[in-house]
C-alpha cells in the first residue's frame, strides 16, 4: 500500500518540502530508500528499521520502498528519519494516512525509537508555515526553536511511540503555538568599555563612524598600540537588531548548530576566526554545504586579527561578500547562496616583525620580505574597505582629560542611525554604507558642494583613488555629518571639511618601492 508523509530539506538557509512516499507490498523482505539520500541520510534505513521494531507495533516482513521527492535534490539531514518511519507505518496501516499527511514531521531517530534534534529546525518550521502546514512535530528539545515561527502549532515528542499514539488518536502530543516576537536573547557576559582605551582619538572616531554608518575598518600599526583592544570593544556600540535582522541571524545559527539558540538573537554577532581557518570555514562549504564565518557574522562584525596571516584565497574570497552582501558557493551538483552582510573589522602589522615605522624599535625584516608580506593585501581588496587607519605609539600616549565611555558613544551612534532611518525610509537601504554607486543615488544622498567636489578630485588624483574608493569616501563623509549634531538637514550636500575628514580616515599602508 502507498502512503505519504511530509518533511523538509535544507539548502543554505532556506527549506523546501520533501514528500516521503512509502510503498509496501509482498516480496523479498527489505527496505530500499531512493531519492538521492546522501551523508547522514545514507544510514537512515538502519535507524528507521530498528526504531520501528522498538515502537511496539509488529510489522510483517514485506518489500518496502521509500522515495524522497523531489528526486533531483540531495537529502542529507537525519531530520527526515521521522517522516520516513511514519510513512512506512502508514503503508502498513498502523497509523491513518490522513493524519500522517496533515503535519510536517522533523527529527532524527535513535535505534531505540528516541527522537533527537536535528540542525535547521527553525528553517524547517518556517518552510512548513510557508507551505501551508498548520502543525509540525519535532523533538521536545527543539520545541522553543520551532515555536519562534508565528502561527504554527508545534507538537513535541520524545519517542516514535509517542508520535504513533498521537497519529492514531490515542494520546495527543503537547502543543505549543509559535508567536512573534518570541523571547529575545540578550548579550551575555560583561561588555568591554571604550573608557579603557586611552589616547588614539582618531582610531576611536573611526570605530564610531564604522558602527554608525555600517562601514568596514582596517587598522594597521605595530604591536601594542591598541588595535585588538579597540576592536574587541566594537560590539558593545551596536544597537540591537530589528525583527527582520534578528530572524535572519537566528535562522543562520539554526542551520549551523545542532541545537540552535532557544531564543531569538537580537545582539549583532561578533565572529573572530583564527587565521588558520580554511576557505570553506570562512566563506561556507563542506558536505553538506553549510554557512561559514562570513554568514555567521551576518548583520554583525567579522573581526580578522593579524589580517595578513590569513591565506590569500581567504582574503580574496571576501571581495564578493564585502561588495554584494552574500556568498555564492558553487559545487558540481548545486549552487548555494548564503547571506553575508557583515561589517569587516581587521587589524594587521605593517611587516612580519611588526615594527616598520616604529619610533623606538627598528624593523629587522629585509625589504623583499616586507614587500612579499604587504603584497598579500591586494588593491581590489583595499578598494572595498571604507576606513583604513594607521595607529602608532605616539597616538596611544596622547593625554586624555576625560575618556568617553561606550554609553556616550552609543548615544551618538543611535542618533546617527535614526537620521539614516529617516533618510532611507522609502528605500531598501538601512545605512550609509549600503548606498549604491549609481549616479542618481550618490547625488541624492551624497551630493557634493562645488569646493568639496574639487577637493575630492584633487585627492583622487594624488592618491590614485578608483571610483569605488571615491564613492566610499563620500559615504563616510555622509556618516560624519550624521554624527554631527549641528550638521543641519538630512539633504544637506557634503562640504569640503566632510571630505577632508573622511580622507583622514582612509590612509592605506604605505607601499615600499
Amino acid at each position: 500500500m502507498l502512503a505519504c508523509s511530509y518533511s523538509a530539506g535544507v539548502v543554505g538557509v532556506e527549506g523546501y518540502v520533501v514528500t516521503v512516499e512509502a510503498d509496501v507490498r509482498v516480496g523479498l523482505p527489505g527496505l530500499t530508500v531512493v531519492g538521492r539520500a546522501f551523508g547522514a541520510m545514507g544510514e537512515t534505513r538502519e535507524r528507521v528499521r530498528s526504531a520501528i521494531a522498538h515502537a511496539g507495533h509488529p510489522v510483517p516482513p514485506r518489500r518496502q520502498v521509500v522515495n524522497l521527492a523531489p528526486a533531483d535534490r540531495r537529502k542529507e539531514s537525519p531530520g527526515l528519519d521521522l517522516a520516513v518511519a511514519c510513512a512506512l507505518l502508514a503503508s502498513h496501516e498502523i497509523v491513518p494516512h490522513a493524519r500522517v499527511g496533515a503535519v510536517m514531521l522533523w527529527g532524527e531517530l535513535g535505534l531505540d525509537g528516541a527522537l533527537r534534534p536535528a540542525s535547521g529546525t527553525m528553517v524547517v518550521a518556517d518552510c512548513a508555515r510557508q507551505a501551508g502546514f498548520d502543525a509540525i512535530v519535532v523533538p521536545e528539545a527543539s520545541v522553543r526553536e520551532a515555536a519562534m515561527i508565528p502561527g504554527l502549532r508545534v507538537l513535541a515528542a520524545n519517542t516514535l511511540p509517542q508520535v504513533v499514539a498521537h497519529l492514531r488518536g490515542e494520546r495527543e502530543l503537547a502543543e505549543h503555538l509559535g508567536s512573534w516576537p518570541p523571547t529575545l536573547e540578550s548579550a551575555t557576559g560583561e561588555s568591554l568599555d571604550l573608557i579603557d582605551v586611552r589616547g588614539q582619538a582618531l582610531a576611536r572616531l573611526a570605530l564610531e563612524v564604522m558602527v554608525a554608518g555600517g562601514h568596514n575598518l582596517l587598522m594597521h600599526g605595530p604591536p601594542g598600540v591598541g588595535k585588538t583592544m579597540l576592536a574587541r570593544r566594537a560590539q558593545a556600540l551596536f544597537p540591537d537588531l530589528d525583527e527582520h535582522g534578528a530572524f535572519e541571524v537566528t535562522k543562520i545559527h539554526s542551520v549551523v548548530r545542532r541545537q540552535a539558540p532557544s531564543q531569538i538573537i537580537v545582539r549583532p554577532p561578533l565572529r573572530s576566526p583564527h587565521h588558520t581557518v580554511s576557505t570553506a570555514g570562512l566563506l561556507g562549504g563542506g558536505h553538506p554545504v553549510r554557512p561559514g564565518e562570513t554568514s555567521l557574522a551576518h548583520r554583525g562584525v567579522l573581526f580578522l586579527d593579524e589580517l595578513l596571516e590569513f591565506s590569500r584565497p581567504c582574503l580574496e574570497g571576501l571581495r564578493e561578500p564585502l561588495e554584494e552582501g552574500e556568498v555564492c558557493v558553487v559545487r558540481a551538483a548545486q549552487t548555494v547562496r548564503f547571506p553575508a552582510r557583515f561589517q569587516l573589522l581587521a587589524a594587521m602589522n605593517p611587516c612580519p616583525c611588526g615594527y616598520l615605522g616604529h619610533p623606538d624599535r627598528a624593523c629587522v625584516d629585509p625589504v623583499a620580505s616586507i614587500q612579499r608580506y604587504q603584497q598579500r593585501l591586494s588593491g581590489p581588496f583595499l578598494d572595498r574597505v571604507d576606513l583604513i587607519l594607521p595607529m602608532n605609539p605616539e597616538a596611544a600616549s596622547e593625554p586624555v582629560t576625560e575618556p568617553e565611555s561606550s554609553d556616550r558613544v552609543r548615544e551618538r551612534i543611535a542618533r546617527a542611525r535614526a537620521r539614516q532611518a529617516t533618510r532611507f525610509s522609502s528605500s531598501p537601504w538601512r545605512l550609509n554604507a549600503e548606498i549604491p554607486p549609481q549616479v542618481a543615488a550618490m547625488e541624492s544622498y551624497c551630493g557634493l558642494e562645488p569646493d568639496a567636489e574639487r577637493l575630492l578630485g584633487q585627492l583622487a588624483q594624488v592618491h590614485k583613488w578608483s571610483m569605488r574608493v571615491q564613492h566610499r569616501i563620500r559615504r563616510v563623509a555622509r556618516t560624519l555629518t550624521d554624527l554631527d549634531p549641528d550638521a543641519g538637514a538630512l539633504t544637506t550636500r557634503l562640504r569640503a571639511s566632510d571630505i577632508a575628514c573622511a580622507a583622514q580616515l582612509h590612509r592605506p599602508l604605505p607601499r615600499l618601492p
